[in-house]
Formats: structure tokens, C-alpha cells, sequence
């Protein structure tokens, strides 16, 4: 699933097409046209995509594992079938495309503002959002593990799977201890941590979350079997919560002041979900 910056820089890619007339709009399931309206903005809620048009409407999409938006110049050749496209948007400058989305819906403003999904997000790191109330979303169920909560986006929107592994790592902080086991001070520091991250990698290139000679751009996420940067332990991967997600971490320097190591899996290389 893609992280936040990932939308926010597909967003920021497609916004040449604000203020443009689209002149062809398909998204096959969707019994709507929107040729000739006007693309009035685009924004990136958390994970989530926003196109909006006549500032009425907007194209809703989640990407989640498999999809991407595309831009393209008239008449350019598509990097994927057209039997993967989701929805397609042509203004006479531009061909936005976007593949494999498994979510695609078409909102008025106010079903926007009482979508299930876009109505409930948490404060939203990449537009400035409020880490108070981010930390106060996170107490509402202290004994829910830090490394499942910053992933919950109704307490806080845009940190995944990567982000969570390695803030939690670089913040010596155990995944699986209960949100309650952290002050105000550690979780403000962590989110935080993850606001300055995310914008790091908000320029061109592959994400990074590394930054030494080593060339890994990475730490410990899908690194499970290799030697921790920080202390030569083995980096693990344990699955945490009901979707199973995985969390990769050092068992050495992720414990508490007096703690003995967790026991992880540890696996020469582990899945990136």
C-alpha cells in the first residue's frame, strides 16, 4: 500500500492539469461523464486521492497494493495495459491514467465530507496536521500496540508500513508495546520524526529513510535475517494486528530500559507487505 508521500507527490504531479477542460472521461462502473468540466483541484487526503471538478465533484481513489496514477502527453504510449485502466482523464494538454485502483468512486462535496473513509482520517502529516490531536487520537485505546496504532489513518493519516518500521527503529521504540507504555513527549517526537521524513522524499528518486554509506535505503524494513546498522543484531519481521501486517525491528535496540530482547521471526528476507 502506498505511503502518503507516494499520493501526495502523484497529486502534486497531476495538479498541471488544474484549471484545464477535460475533453474525455472514462472509468468503467462509474455511470458518470465528466467531459467538459473543469479540473478545479487536486489534493491528497492522508493515503487517499482527490480530483475535484467545478469545485461540485470529485474522483475519489485508493490506491492500496495495486494501483498508480499516470501522466502522459497526448497520444504518448501507456507503461501498462489498457485493460488495467481504472479511470481516465484527457484535457487537450494532458492524459491522466490511473491502473489498478481497487477503489474509484465519484463523490459530491458533501458525500466527500461524510465518506467513511475521508470523514473519519486523522490529522494528516504532509498538510500540516495537528500532531496534538494525533497524540490525543492515539490515547483514546492505550492498550493498543504503537506499531498498530500509527498505522490506524482515523488516529493519524499517511505513515504505512515503511514509514512505521523505521520511525519506530531510528526512535528505539518497541512496536508491540501498548500506546500508554509512552509519554507525550515520545509520541510528539515520534510523529514529528514522521513529518520531516516524508518530506525528505518528496523530491525525485526511489524513498529513502537512510542516509549513510552503506547504499541500503533503508534501515530495517524487508531487511529481516540482516545485521542492524545501529548494534549487528539481527533485524526480525513479526506480524502485528488482524490485517497482519509486518514490522520489521532490531530486538536488541527496540526493548526497554531492562527488558530482555523480543523474540521475532527471523527470515532472510521479509515480504514487503
Amino acid at each position: 500500500m502506498p505511503e502518503g508521500d507516494t499520493i501526495f507527490k502523484a497529486a502534486a504531479r497531476l495538479r498541471v492539469m488544474v484549471g484545464e477542460v477535460v475533453t474525455r472521461f472514462e472509468a468503467p462502473g462509474l455511470e458518470v461523464d465528466a467531459a467538459g468540466r473543469t479540473i478545479s483541484s487536486i489534493e491528497a487526503r492522508g493515503k487517499n486521492l482527490l480530483i475535484w471538478f467545478d469545485e461540485a465533484v470529485a474522483l475519489y481513489t485508493h490506491m492500496r497494493m495495486t494501483g498508480s496514477w499516470h501522466l502522459y502527453k497526448p497520444g504518448s504510449g501507456w507503461r501498462k495495459p489498457d485493460t488495467r485502466m481504472r479511470a481516465l482523464i484527457v484535457t487537450a494538454s494532458w492524459e491522466a491514467v490511473c491502473f489498478s485502483a481497487p477503489v474509484v468512486e465519484w463523490l459530491t462535496e458533501w458525500e466527500v465530507r461524510h465518506h467513511p473513509v475521508l470523514a473519519e482520517l486523522g490529522p494528516d502529516l504532509l498538510a500540516e496536521g495537528d500532531i496534538e490531536a494525533a497524540i490525543a487520537r492515539l490515547r483514546v485505546n492505550p492498550e493498543r500496540p504503537l506499531g498498530e496504532a500509527i498505522l490506524d489513518q482515523r488516529l493519524v493519516a499517511g505513515l504505512g508500513n515503511v514509514y512505521k518500521s523505521e520511525l519506530l527503529f531510528r526512535e528505539r521504540l518497541d512496536p508491540f508495546k501498548a500506546v500508554g507504555s509512552f509519554d507525550d513527549a515520545t509520541l510528539r517526537r515520534l510523529l514529528e520524526a514522521g513529518k520531516t521524513w516524508m518530506r525528505r522524499n518528496l523530491g525525485d528518486g526511489p524513498r529513502r529513510t537512510r542516509w549513510d554509506l552503506s547504499g541500503a535505503r533503508a534501515a530495517v524494513y524487508n531487511r529481516s535475517g540482516e545485521l542492524c546498522p545501529r548494534c549487528n543484531s539481527p533485524i526480525r519481521m513479526q506480524r502485528q494486528g488482524a490485517a497482519g501486517r509486518s514490522t520489521y525491528y532490531c530486538p536488541q535496540c527496540q526493548r526497554g530500559e531492562g527488558e530482555a530482547p523480543r523474540k521475532g521471526r527471523m527470515i532472510v528476507r521479509g515480504p514487503a507487505a
